[in-house]
């Protein structure tokens, strides 16, 4: 498979990718981490103990569900980040090998394109040399010595077209190579550029996240110094608002992820039109 070759560069690509990532503006956001230590539930639990059968309910499950967002929050943190990383190497990589296509032929076509100039020289200069010889014999009013030299440099004449147009069928196979190669390196760049706006809509869904992330904090507290007074209604409420704040950061991290995903299809889809 193609994405094969791109293994040696991805493991430099992602040393880099990961220094990186920090400025690239596509990484995921952490939510506020809540303590769910064995204080905070014994608080809770003894507040809903005293509420009541319903309240305890409804308040242990209310918690528990809360604890299970933000494991959910942090799982799409890890998924998004490795992701993220492993796109940023990818691509880096892509934007290397978009460099080497067809160095080798264009290489090897310049040394052609070379090595016939160098072979015609010779049959160049000479001809320069005899055209010039020409022009002089012709200024003395040498008729027969310029018809000599004439002959000769009428015959050499065809010798240097056929020569220059040997060069020429080389030079065009120099330039239609390297024509090929910058078609196929802005083809590939111009999927490349479908990347750009799915970034911008992981930074704005990493945006959202800026509110919910500050509210559930003083949340937190909230319901930790509801809980620690023995105020179930107020405990409950809290956590609901938590409940409520948590799903959406929830939310917005895997609008992220899914992001991601979408650049991972475009840059398979780049990678597929190397050559």
């Amino acid at each position: 498979m193609k994405m094969n070759k791109l293994k040696l560069e991805l493991t430099a690509a992602l040393v880099v990718a990961l220094l990186l990532s920090t400025t690239l503006g596509s990484g995921s956001v952490a939510a506020a981490t809540l303590q769910f230590t064995d204080a905070v539930r014994a608080s809770l639990v003894k507040t809903a103990g005293a509420a009541g059968s319903t309240k305890q309910a409804k308040l242990v499950k209310q918690y528990d569900d809360l604890a299970a967002l933000q494991k959910q929050a942090m799982e799409w943190d890890n998924k998004t980040s490795t992701l993220h990383y492993n796109n940023e190497a990818l691509v880096t990589a892509i934007r290397k090998r978009i460099k080497e296509i067809d160095a080798d032929k264009i290489i090897k076509l310049e040394d052609q394109v070379k090595q016939i100039k160098a072979k015609y020289q010779p049959l160049f200069n000479t001809y320069s040399s005899l055209t010039k010889q020409v022009a002089a014999v012709k200024s003395f009013k040498d008729k027969s010595l310029y018809k000599v030299l004439r002959g000769e440099a009428d015959v050499m004449k065809i010798a240097v077209g056929l020569a220059r147009q040997d060069i020429r069928t080389k030079e065009d196979s120099l330039k239609a190579a390297k024509s090929d190669k910058s078609r196929k390196a802005t083809q590939i760049r111009s999927i490349l550029t479908e990347i750009t706006p799915l970034k911008t809509k992981i930074t704005a869904e990493r945006s959202l996240q800026s509110t919910p992330n500050k509210s559930i904090t003083t949340e937190w507290t909230n319901f930790k110094g509801a809980a620690k007074k023995g105020d179930a209604d107020r405990s409950g409420d809290c956590l609901a608002r938590l409940l409520t704040l948590s799903g959406q950061i929830t939310t917005y991290k895997q609008n992220m992820y899914n992001l991601e995903v979408k650049i991972s299809a475009v840059i398979q889809r780049a990678n597929s039109q190397l050559p």
